[in-house]
């Protein structure tokens, strides 16, 4: 996953988490943190002289491979939480099931909404690879899905001619700036399209258990009640008052 989807899911995560009062996401907040520190300390490594004659400059020509090792993909911690990240959020939606009055019925949406999320984050992973470079996913949903798609010619003539577009880009000036902000780009398209995929989902769960509309409802009617019973307690606080008076 990218620095910049890591940051974004890390900061969604932490708005559900203290927010939402998902406490479950607090523990994928910080494993997706963990990758942007990981990001991060790759992205220095490979900073351009610039940079890094700043460090060597201040007599810290080691601070940058001591960085990668510490908090970096290799290392044991970065090794662990970009493995886990998944099976919390499995877990997360374990416990909002377990925690619904109708468990049957949430099961439903929250297996059609991590499906539908984790199938669109599969294809997503297999474009933003063949636009970008690397490896392709051999395992899980994603490599079954990147099998799939490897196997249509058009679908792999279009990552292709992105990847030919996206190497291209380094070639034309401030290339490596505009590599940058491309796979920016690509990383904040990710999160949205991992949102609306999992928004979606939910939606076709509910469509399915026939709860649809039914949560919003429930809210709704939750901030009118909210709202009736403060208004309650400022007439009696002001009644006492009058009283006293």
């Amino acid at each position: 996953m990218g620095t910049v989807s890591s940051f974004a899911f890390g900061l969604r995560n932490m708005d559900k988490c203290f927010e939402g009062g998902d406490k479950t996401r607090g523990f994928v907040a910080g494993e997706q943190m963990i990758g942007v520190l990981d990001g991060t300390a790759n992205v220095l490594k490979k900073a351009d002289g610039a940079v890094q004659s700043i460090f060597q400059k201040l007599g810290k020509a080691d601070v940058l491979e001591n960085m990668v090792k510490q908090t970096g993909a290799n290392s044991n911690i970065g090794a662990v939480a970009s493995k886990t990240v998944n099976p919390l959020l499995c877990v997360a939606s374990g416990i909002r099931v377990l925690n619904d009055d109708d468990q049957y019925a949430a099961l439903i949406e929250e297996t059609c909404a991590m499906t539908t999320m984790f199938g669109a984050e599969s294809i997503m992973k297999y474009a933003r690879t063949a636009t970008t470079g690397g490896t392709q996913a051999t395992s899980g949903m994603a490599g079954k899905i990147s099998n799939m798609m490897s196997s249509s010619s058009k679908i792999k003539e279009l990552g292709e001619s992105a990847g030919k577009w996206f190497s291209n880009l380094a070639n034309t000036k401030g290339g490596n700036s505009k590599q940058m902000l491309a796979k920016i780009g690509i990383d904040l398209l990710f999160v949205a399209g991992s949102i609306l995929a999992f928004s979606l989902g939910h939606k076709v769960g509910e469509t399915l258990t026939g709860r649809s509309g039914k949560n919003e409802k429930t809210e709704q009617k939750t901030e009118l009640k909210d709202i009736k019973e403060t208004i309650e307690i400022l007439k009696n606080n002001r009644q006492q008052k009058e009283y006293i008076t």
